[in-house]
Order: C-alpha cells, then sequence, then structure tokens
C-alpha cells in the first residue's frame, strides 16, 4: 500500500521534471541570444541623421552578434509611428529602437495625447551618437561671424526681425533658435518648413536669413561660401568644424542644441538579455571604427550606459517641456 506522503513527493517529481527543461531552455535562449535576425526600428526616413547612425550600428551589431541586424525604417507622424510599434513589440530583445529625442523628450510635451509613453514602456539601453546643432546665416543677409555680431545685428533689426527657417514647429531646430532668442534676449522672426531640407534651402537662396542646422548638412554649404556657420551648439567643438567655436565658447556656457540617438527596448524585456545587448552597444560605440562612420555621416560618438541614458532623458524632457510651456506651442 502506497503511503499518501509518497504519493504526493512523486507527483512532485514529477513536476518538477516537466519544469526543469523549460527553466534550462530559457537560460539557453538568454545566454546564447541572438539565435536569429534582430530589428531595429528607426522612425526617419533613409538618409537623415537617425538612419545613418542605425545603418552604422546595425553593421557592427551584425559582426558581433552572428545575425542579420535590419534596419526598419518607420517614418511618420513625428516619430510617433516607430514609437508605438516598438512599445508594442514582443519585449524579447529581438526588436530594438533608435530613440531620438524628438519623439523621447519633446513629443510628450507637444502633443496632448501619444499612443506611448515614453518613460513607462521602455528600457533605455545605451546611447549612441550625437550630432550638434549649428547656427548658420547667408552671408549676404546676415553680416556677422560671431555669436555676438549675429545679436547685435538682430538687435539692431527690432522693428523688422530677422526671418529663421526651421523643419517644423516644436522640432529641435525651432526649439533651439527659440532658446537662443529668449538667452540672449532678442527679436526673431519664425517660418517653418516641412523637413530640414527645404528650410536649409531657403537659406541658401536668401529668402531667410538664418537657422539651426544639422553641421553635416551646413558644412559643404559652408566650404563654398554659401553659408556662414556661426557656433555649433555642443559641449566640446565638432571634429567636422573644429575651427568653428561652441556658443560656450562664444560667451553663452551652459546653451546646448543637439540631436541624440539611443537604444532602447520594450519594458518587460528580460533584465540579462538587456544587460547583453548594452555591453554590446557600448562596445560597438567605444570603437575607433564605429567612431569613423559616425563621423563620416555627420555624428560623434556618445557612448553613456543606460543609467547615464535615463538620466539624459529625463533632463532633456524637463529642459525642452520648460521651454515648450513657456512658448505656448501645441502641436494637436
Amino acid at each position: 500500500m502506497n503511503h499518501p506522503i509518497k504519493k504526493i513527493a512523486a507527483s512532485l517529481l514529477v513536476g518538477l521534471a516537466g519544469f526543469l527543461p523549460a527553466t534550462a531552455s530559457f537560460s539557453q535562449s538568454t545566454d546564447s541570444f541572438p539565435s536569429k535576425p534582430v530589428r531595429l526600428l528607426v522612425s526617419f526616413p533613409p538618409g537623415g541623421f537617425a538612419d545613418l547612425v542605425g545603418r552604422a550600428l546595425a553593421q557592427s551589431l551584425a559582426q558581433t552578434w552572428g545575425q542579420p541586424v535590419i534596419v526598419d525604417n518607420r517614418p511618420g507622424g513625428a516619430g510617433i509611428l516607430a514609437s508605438e510599434l516598438a512599445a508594442k513589440a514582443v519585449p524579447d530583445g529581438y526588436t530594438l529602437y533608435l530613440a531620438t529625442d524628438g519623439p523621447f523628450v519633446i513629443n510628450p510635451s507637444l502633443y496632448k495625447t501619444l499612443p506611448y509613453r515614453p518613460v513607462k514602456d521602455f528600457v533605455p539601453v545605451a546611447l549612441v551618437a550625437y550630432t550638434p546643432l549649428a547656427l548658420v546665416v547667408n552671408p549676404d543677409k546676415v553680416h556677422a561671424s560671431t555669436v555676438s555680431e549675429f545679436v547685435a545685428v538682430a538687435r539692431a533689426n527690432a522693428k523688422k526681425p530677422l526671418d529663421y527657417s526651421s523643419g517644423g514647429a516644436g522640432g529641435p531646430h525651432h526649439l533651439s533658435m527659440e532658446a537662443f532668442r529668449l538667452t540672449a534676449g532678442i527679436p526673431l522672426n519664425h517660418i517653418p518648413y516641412k523637413g530640414g531640407a527645404p528650410a536649409l534651402q531657403d537659406v541658401l537662396s536668401g529668402q531667410v536669413s538664418a537657422m539651426f542646422s544639422a553641421i553635416s548638412s551646413a558644412l559643404p554649404y559652408a566650404k563654398a561660401g554659401k553659408l556662414r556657420i556661426i557656433a555649433t551648439g555642443g559641449t566640446q567643438r565638432s571634429a567636422l568644424a573644429p575651427d568653428v567655436p561652441t556658443f560656450a565658447e562664444s560667451g553663452y556656457p551652459g546653451f546646448e542644441a543637439g540631436a541624440w540617438a539611443g537604444v532602447v527596448v520594450p519594458r518587460g524585456t528580460p533584465a540579462s538579455i538587456v544587460s547583453k545587448i548594452e555591453a554590446d552597444v557600448m562596445k560597438t560605440v567605444r570603437d575607433p571604427k564605429f567612431g569613423q562612420r559616425l563621423t563620416a555621416v555627420g555624428a560623434e560618438p556618445f557612448p553613456r550606459n543606460a543609467a547615464e541614458f535615463q538620466a539624459k532623458i529625463r533632463k532633456d524632457q524637463q529642459r525642452y517641456g520648460k521651454l515648450i510651456a513657456d512658448l505656448h506651442i501645441v502641436a494637436d
């Protein structure tokens, strides 16, 4: 006659036998991550800052992992489309999102409602790249070579403020110029465009006087004498234009204008996988060869770990949030 305790023990052993393979399997899949192709969502079309950074990163990670890393461009809606897709993706590490400051730190203050929550729906993994924005002018319209001279010209035209263009209201180009306008206390008139390219073209043609532009976009025209780069908004001089001073060097310490890109994953992704992706991305970004790839497309390596990335997001959300509130900008 079987003892009741023996029956219970036997049933427990059967249960454990069924449980252990699953546990071992999960541990193995974590250790061998990735074991299939990885998708990297990018919220902008091919050819721009985020796309070029994403492709450079995907190429490097594919070499490290021995698995394809496929760039999936999902432009539209100021990055909202890609952000929503990423937030709702299966949290298994096989969908990465190359987050940028627009969707993550500007949109929450710009839009009344969003189908994603930058802080609650994602886990920051690592910052990858940074590109400073530069104050550029049409040299025939604005006779200034330094920030102080630009400020003097703007003040001298108080009755008819200088026009400046941007890629759209609430975008980094617009907010950077507005931040500088408030900091310097100068009159300027904003003319929004549907994208940074047409905005820059009208500075070139003389339709408008100035704008904040990605330095990589402005540099060829500056070398040809069609634009003048007054200053860059990075914390240090850009490797692309080492002769151009920063705003801090020009008498405006603490002023910053730039755009960043970093990897995030959907919240719920296993911590062990997040840690592996973080380590591999950080190793990639610190590789001098990767840095050369970024420099070639107008960006700079910006290696920051998960904790530093999270702090950057919070700091920029506060900075842009205050600016957007002060300017009463609402996108919808």
